[in-house]
């Protein structure tokens, strides 16, 4: 916390960041091998962020670390995130919510 109550701007970005990715992995849904569809997984998304940006370095645990709001992205995996998902990188980092 600030010197006046207020968060810091990294727990702000972090909160932001937390919220967005959480709503877009609470949203997609994946196609297994049988042809069933699944919620996405952190385990996943990890493995898909591996072989489609092999350059960015992430982790399961890096991902759950995110998703709580207990560490902040580093440019590259928001751009790599934001491809994923098909979604400007602003929509990671602003206050507001369009896609």
């Amino acid at each position: 916390m600030g010197s006046s109550g207020d968060p810091s701007p990294r727990e702000v970005a972090a909160a932001v960041f937390s919220s967005r990715l959480s709503d877009l992995i609470s949203e997609s849904m994946v196609s297994t091998e049988d042809g069933a569809t699944r919620s996405l997984t952190l385990y996943s998304l990890a493995q898909h962020l591996e072989m489609a940006y092999p350059d960015v370095p992430v982790s399961q645990s890096g991902l759950y670390r995110l998703i709580h709001g207990d560490a902040i992205p580093r440019l590259d995996l928001i751009i790599a995130l934001a491809r994923v998902f098909d979604v400007p990188p602003e929509y990671f980092v602003t206050g507001q919510r369009t896609r």
